[in-house]
C-alpha cells in the first residue's frame, strides 16, 4: 500500500515551481517563467502540475506550516502540553518567552501566502482549460479547500490577516488587513464551494487527495471559530452518520505509524515519502526533486547509543527538541483504570510517553524500543549526553509510586523503527503521515458544540466514546460547567504534541486566566541532571541542579501575545498594509 502511496506522493514531487516564487513581499509573487500565463494553463497535464504544486506547499517540513525547525509545530510549547528543550534556537525562544516582536524571524505568514498564491493561480487559470468538466470541477474543490484552510491558519495564528482571492498577476495592488471576521467568512466561502465539488471517497491511488468529508470537517471547524454553534454542529453530524464511516481507531497509536495510515479515524492527512533529494533533507523547495519526507520523528526522537557506561555509538538518534509537561503528566497518572485493566492508566499514556513501567508498579511489562532499546538507555543518552540540553533533563516530573517521573515524548518518534528515529540516512524515519485532521477531532468539536446548544446528553456521549477507547470507564455527568472540564482534560490528553491546545486555550480563557493558569502549570521549581552510577549502572541518578530561570515568562504575557505581529518586512513592501494595532 505505501507504494501507492509513494506514486501519488512523487506527481506531487514532479512539479517544477513554474507558477509562483517569494519576492520581498511574500503577497506580491512575482512568476519566475514569463511563459506561465500565457503558455502553461493549455491543457489538462497543467491542470494536474499547478494543483500538484498547490498540494505540495502544506508539506513542507523545513519552514513550513507544519514544520518543526522554523515552523509552528516547535511553538506549540506556548501551550501546557509541552516543555521547552533549553537551548532552543534563539528566534523560536523568543516567541515562547513571549519577547518576540514585528522583526522577530517569521514563523509561517510567508508559506501560508505562497499557498494562498498557488491556490489563486489554479482557481484563476485552470477554468479556461478544456477538459473533462467533472474532474475540473473537482480539482477546483480542492483548490478552494486549500486556499480556504491556509486562511483558516491565518485566522487562528495572526487573527487578521491578507485576503487575497486573485493570483498577484492578475491583481497586482496587494490590500491591507483584514478583520478576523472578514477572514472568517472567506473561510468559510471556500470551504463551502469545496464542500459542494468534492467527492466523498478517494481512489486508493489518490489516498492524501481531499475529500468532501475533509472539507465538510474543516467548515464545521470555521463555524465553530465564529461561533455559530448550531452550524457547526450540523456540518460535524453530516460526516459522524451514514454514509460516511468515520470512527476511531481501535488503538490510539495507529493514528501515528506509518503502517497504519489512511484508517477510519483520518479525515485529512499529509502524505510523506522517502521520495526526492536525500542530500537536501531541510529543503523546502517544490521543484522536481524536492525532498517528500517527514521530519518530525529527527525532531522528537530520543537520543540513541549502543553503549551502557560513561560514552556511546550514536545510532539513529534524534534531537528530542521537545518533552512532555510535568502538568501533562500530571493529568495522566491523576485517573488509574479499574481494576484488572492491562495497564494502571490511560492507554494514551503509552503511546504519548517513553517511560519505564515497572518504575511506578505497573501490571504492563516492561518494553524496549527502535532495536531494542530499554527505557533506562533511552532516557539516559537522550538527558545526559543531547547537546541542547547539555547534561541537565528536564522539568522535575511529578513523583509517582515514591518515584521521582521520568518521561520522555514518543508519539511522533517513530518508536518502531529498527533504524532509529534520525532523518540522515534513514528512510524508515521519513515516511510517517502528519494527521491534521482526525474523528476524535469532530468528536470533541461536536460535544462544544452541544454543550453551547444545551446538549449535554450527546456531549458526554462524544467524550466517553473518547473515554472507553482510552481504557477509561464512562463518566455520568449532568453539570455543564463539569461536562467542560472533562471535555478540556480529555482533549489535553487526546491531542497532546499535535498543535491543538494552544489554541483551545487562546479561545476558551479571557488573558488574565489564562496568564494566571499558565503560570502556575508551567511553574517547573527545579530541573534534574542525568549521571551514571559509580558501577556503571544504565539506570541514571537524577540529581537536582536547582531553580529553572529560563522559563517562559508567562506573568509578562499581554493579550497580544495570543497572535503573532505581521512580519514587519512584510508591513514594510505593502503600502497598503498597517501593522496589527496591538503590535504597533
Amino acid at each position: 500500500m505505501k507504494t501507492i502511496f509513494k506514486r501519488y506522493i512523487t506527481a506531487l514531487a514532479m512539479t517544477p515551481l513554474l507558477l509562483s516564487s517569494c519576492s520581498e513581499s511574500f503577497l506580491e509573487e512575482i512568476n519566475p517563467n514569463e511563459q506561465t500565463t500565457g503558455n502553461f494553463w493549455v491543457n489538462e497535464e497543467a491542470a494536474d502540475r499547478g494543483l500538484a504544486a498547490a498540494y505540495n506547499q502544506m508539506r513542507h517540513m523545513t519552514s513550513g506550516y507544519y514544520g518543526g525547525y522554523e515552523g509552528i509545530l516547535h511553538l506549540q510549547m506556548r501551550a501546557d502540553d509541552l516543555f521547552p528543550t533549553r537551548g532552543e534556537e534563539a528566534s523560536t525562544w523568543e516567541t515562547l518567552s513571549f519577547t518576540n516582536t514585528p522583526n522577530s524571524q517569521n514563523v509561517c505568514w510567508g508559506n501560508l501566502y505562497n499557498g494562498i498564491q498557488l491556490a489563486n493561480e489554479f482557481l484563476y487559470y485552470a477554468p479556461n482549460i478544456n477538459m473533462d468538466q467533472t474532474k475540473l470541477s473537482q480539482m477546483l474543490g480542492e483548490a478552494y479547500f486549500l486556499r480556504g484552510f491556509q486562511l483558516f491558519q491565518v485566522r487562528l495564528n495572526y487573527n487578521e490577516g491578507v485576503i487575497r482571492t486573485l493570483p498577484q498577476s492578475a491583481d497586482p495592488e496587494a490590500p491591507g488587513l483584514s478583520s478576523p471576521e472578514d477572514l472568517m467568512k472567506q473561510v468559510i466561502s471556500d470551504l463551502t464551494e469545496a464542500k459542494n465539488r468534492l467527492p466523498k471517497d478517494r481512489d486508493v491511488k489518490e489516498l492524501g487527495r481531499i475529500t468532501k468529508g475533509a472539507a465538510i470537517a474543516m467548515l464545521g471547524k470555521a463555524y465553530f471559530w465564529t461561533g455559530d454553534y448550531a452550524a457547526a454542529k450540523a456540518e460535524f453530524e453530516t460526516i459522524m452518520t451514514s454514509p460516511y464511516t468515520y470512527d476511531l481507531t481501535d488503538k490510539y497509536e495507529d493514528n501515528f505509524r506509518d503502517d497504519t495510515e489512511f484508517n477510519k479515524e483520518s479525515i485529512w492527512e499529509i502524505n510523506y515519502a522517502n521520495i526526492g533529494d536525500s542530500g537536501d533533507t531541510w529543503g523546502d523547495g517544490i521543484g522536481s526533486n524536492a525532498f517528500m519526507g517527514n521530519n518530525l520523528s529527527h525532531y522528537f526522537g530520543p537520543s540513541l547509543k549502543n553503549n551502557t557506561k560513561d560514552k556511546g555509538e550514536c545510532v539513529g538518534g534524534g534531537w528530542y527538541k521537545m518533552q512532555p509537561s510535568p502538568y501533562l503528566i500530571k493529568q495522566f497518572v491523576a485517573e488509574r483504570r479499574p481494576a484488572g485493566a492491562d495497564s494502571k492508566w490511560d492507554k494514551r499514556m503509552y503511546t504519548t510517553c517513553f517511560f519505564k513501567y515497572s518504575d511506578y508498579n505497573d501490571v504492563k511489562a516492561d518494553e524496549t524500543f527502535y532495536d531494542g532499546f530499554d527505557v533506562d538507555s533511552i532516557i539516559k543518552w537522550t538527558l545526559k549526553d543531547n547537546k541542547w540540553t547539555n547534561g541537565v533533563g528536564g522539568p522535575a516530573y511529578p513523583d509517582i509510586e515514591g518515584k521521582q517521573g521520568r518521561f520522555l515524548m514518543k508519539k511522533f518518534a517513530s518508536w518502531w523503527s529498527k533504524t532509529g528515529c534520525s532523518m540522515y540516512n534513514n528512510p524508515t524515519g521519513r515516511v510517517n503521515n502528519f494527521r491534521i485532521m482526525r474523528f476524535a477531532e469532530v468528536l470533541f468539536l461536536h460535544a462544544e458544540a452541544c454543550l453551547q446548544t444545551n446538549d449535554v446528553v450527546n456531549a458526554m456521549k462524544d467524550i466517553n466514546r473518547i473515554r472507553v477507547r482510552a481504557g477509561l470507564p464512562e463518566k455520568q455527568l449532568s453539570d455543564p460547567t463539569a461536562v467542560m472540564e472533562e471535555l478540556r482534560n480529555q482533549k489535553l490528553l487526546e491531542f497532546a504534541g499535535e498543535n491543538v491546545r494552544w489554541y483551545d486555550l487562546i479561545r476558551w480563557y479571557p488573558i488574565d486566566e489564562f496568564k494566571s493558569l499558565m503560570v502556575e502549570r508551567k511553574k517547573d521549581t527545579q530541573k534534574y541532571k542525568i549521571t551514571i552510577s559509580p558501577d556503571g549502572n544504565i539506570n541514571p541518578i537524577i540529581e537536582p541542579v536547582g531553580e529553572i530561570t529560563n522559563t517562559q515568562n508567562f506573568a509578562n504575557m499581554e493579550k497580544k501575545h495570543f497572535y503573532f505581529p505581521i512580519p514587519q518586512s512584510e508591513v514594510d513592501a505593502n503600502h497598503n498594509l498597517d501593522q496589527k494595532a496591538d503590535w504597533k
